[in-house]
């Protein structure tokens, strides 16, 4: 039997975050070469917490989301990027216009049921991620997301 793919927080995070208008970062669940995001940013997402639903099947988890910026070789991390990435994303939480979009999943283009952020409240204040390279900038907050599967 083979197993039936579906929606995850993680999935469903990093696709609204892609969705927003005019939002150029990458986005996934861990970096990739930064050689390939270092112009545009790149954002990581993650499950912290939360509880779902116990009577229907809606996911409420808090996200940890990473924002991510770098400037290779400069030893100058770019902090004002990886600041307007999480910023950026902090704005579309109250953007009431472009919520309940279907949101299209995939994983290594494998397709996964379509899926719906129906909320998403920011929880945290974005805050600086220190790290060990002289050339990558980190902003990280916490937010709710409210989603479920549309199959």
């Amino acid at each position: 039997m083979a197993l039936v793919p579906r929606a995850t927080s993680e999935l469903v995070t990093a696709a609204w975050i892609s969705s927003i208008p005019g939002f150029t970062a990458g986005t996934g669940e861990q970096l990739p070469d930064e050689t390939t995001w270092y112009e545009t940013g790149f954002v990581t997402v993650a499950v912290a917490g939360g509880s779902p639903d116990v009577d229907m099947r809606i996911g409420k988890p808090v996200m940890q989301i990473d924002c991510w910026a770098a400037a290779p070789g400069s030893n100058k991390p770019p902090w004002q990027l990886a600041n307007n990435i999480a910023e950026q994303i902090r704005a579309a939480a109250y953007d009431r216009l472009h919520f309940g979009r279907p949101l299209t999943l995939a994983v290594n283009d494998v397709p996964y049921p379509l899926a719906r952020a129906m909320t998403v409240y920011v929880l945290t204040e974005p805050h600086r991620v220190y790290g060990d390279s002289a050339d990558l900038a980190g902003y990280s907050f916490d937010a709710q997301v409210q989603w479920i599967s549309l199959t």
